[in-house]
């Protein structure tokens, strides 16, 4: 696979780059029988929405099976004797539901349409949930559902649920109760364990891990502009990083190999990228051949407007009303005001994670969280680690995957940028993987297992992958 960047900075000297970043998946090379130094044959993965396949804002067969773990379960065959890898597979064509692509119009933010889920058995309502009615759907159950599956991904997971009694029982499924319908899948009909019950069940016959979590911890703040979800302080970082050690403690208690994975910087994912103050200001004014300038409600007060800057980020989910006419009372008249566009009308707080508090918030408790991580992985457990923070090397995640702006990668020929399903890589939702998104991520992870365990795991073709999960 060659893979080199298209950055401004690094367009010359690029033969010379790529020659060095070629590996296993590369034209005319045979692919080497998978050996590696561990056993691999009961590989157990543990984690939360990226885990579980997540892409386009739901889950179905189809994300599940280009979930990074399964794609990884693939390429580890032929390594140990009697190698499987088994998921709580929904079945074709139910599930909860995604974002299908109608149209980019003019502004690039995809138009999209939800296409429901099927097979719900039934649904509960929270008409009091933060930011309006939250409809739980439950799901038809796993048929595996009587043993444990060794992808534990869960949706929606939250560090601090991991010892929450009943999380997977549907006696909890009632409007605003501590119910999540995706652990209940993986579980026996009225089964009561908790989340570190169901890891160290799992690990008692596990071989090798991947670790994976901690995201959907703060993507409720972040995808509702700091208003709901478990707010970012000093208790929530002291709190991921307790629960992060008891299921990595569970996972390592028989001495087992594995590979712990840091999270992705928050402003990287297109949910905020997309939206980043002065840049989004720039491509309205450009799109509406105008000068005007973009204002947001005071971070503080919450009532007077003022400028957006070039650290503030309209959520992408917001961005398709900016610029529509909304009544406003000024004064005793009503006006049609564009939407942000306008100081009478500034976007509000819930549209913008603002960076003097709420983005420094969430920046501090993932940073945090990731150096716990970085030292557990090098002085408690003694593991490699998948680094998506700092590295910048040819497989490394922030290196290909959650790049900055301004960074596109070319993989075989292929572009890889940010932008939603064109790029390849994220998908509909602003933040969740396409397939080619989550191969990428499993190679990182096999480039990982390859230097760490003196392996020799071929990488997987993410070329060959399709670029949506239906």
């Amino acid at each position: 696979m060659n893979i080199f960047y298209l950055t401004p900075l690094r367009r010359t000297g690029l033969v010379a780059v790529a020659a060095l970043m070629l590996n296993a998946c590369a034209p005319a090379q045979d692919t080497p029988t998978p050996t590696t130094s561990v056993n691999v044959s009961r590989y157990v993965a543990v984690g939360d929405s990226y885990t579980a396949g997540v892409s386009a804002g739901g889950l179905t067969r189809t994300s599940q099976e280009y979930s990074f773990p399964n794609l990884i379960a693939r390429q580890l065959q032929g390594a140990s004797a009697n190698a499987a890898f088994t998921q709580p597979l929904l079945e074709a064509g139910t599930g909860s539901g995604y974002f299908d692509l109608v149209d980019y119009p003019a502004s690039g933010i995809p138009r999209t349409r939800r296409i429901a889920g099927q097979a719900v058995r039934r649904t509960v309502i929270n008409p009091t949930a933060c930011g309006g009615p939250d409809t739980v759907r439950l799901l038809e159950r796993s048929k595996t559902a009587s043993a444990l599956p060794q992808n534990l991904g869960v949706p929606g997971l939250l560090l601090s649920q991991i010892e929450t009694a009943g999380l997977g029982n549907e006696t909890k499924a009632t409007p605003g109760g501590a119910f999540n319908p995706y652990f209940e899948r993986l579980l026996p009909a009225a089964d009561s364990r908790t989340y570190l019950q169901a890891v160290t069940d799992a690990a008692a016959t596990a071989t090798f891990f991947t670790y994976f979590q901690g995201l959907d911890d703060l993507l409720p703040y972040v995808r509702s502009g700091g208003e709901c979800g478990p707010f970012p302080n000093t208790s929530l970082t002291n709190l991921m990083k307790a629960n992060a050690r008891k299921v990595l403690d569970r996972l390592r208690a028989g001495g087992q190999p594995g590979i712990i994975a840091k999270l992705p910087a928050l402003n990287t994912l297109p949910l905020l990228r997309l939206g980043k103050g002065l840049q989004l200001q720039a491509r309205l004014q450009a799109l509406n051949n105008d000068k005007a300038l973009l204002y947001i409600e005071d971070p503080i007060n919450l009532g007077p407007a003022q400028p957006i800057t070039d650290d503030d980020y309209v959520l992408a989910t917001a961005i398709p009303r900016v610029g529509k006419l909304t009544p406003v009372l000024v004064g005793t008249t009503t006006l049609m005001l564009p939407y942000g566009r306008d100081a009478r009308n500034p976007l509000r707080d819930a549209d913008v994670l603002d960076n003097f508090q709420e983005l420094q918030r969430a920046k501090s408790v993932l940073d945090a969280y990731n150096n716990e991580l970085e030292n557990l992985a090098h002085n408690v457990y003694r593991l490699p680690e998948v680094d998506i923070t700092n590295h910048r090397s040819a497989l490394d995640l922030d290196g290909i995957l959650f790049n900055n702006v301004a960074d596109i990668i070319s993989v075989n020929g292929v572009v890889y940028s940010s932008e939603p399903v064109r790029g390849n890589f994220f998908s509909l939702d602003y933040y969740s993987l396409t397939p080619r998104g989550n191969g990428l991520v499993a190679n990182a992870f096999i480039s990982a297992i390859n230097k760490a365990y003196r392996a020799n795991i071929p990488a997987v073709d993410v070329n060959n992958l399709p670029t949506v999960a239906h």
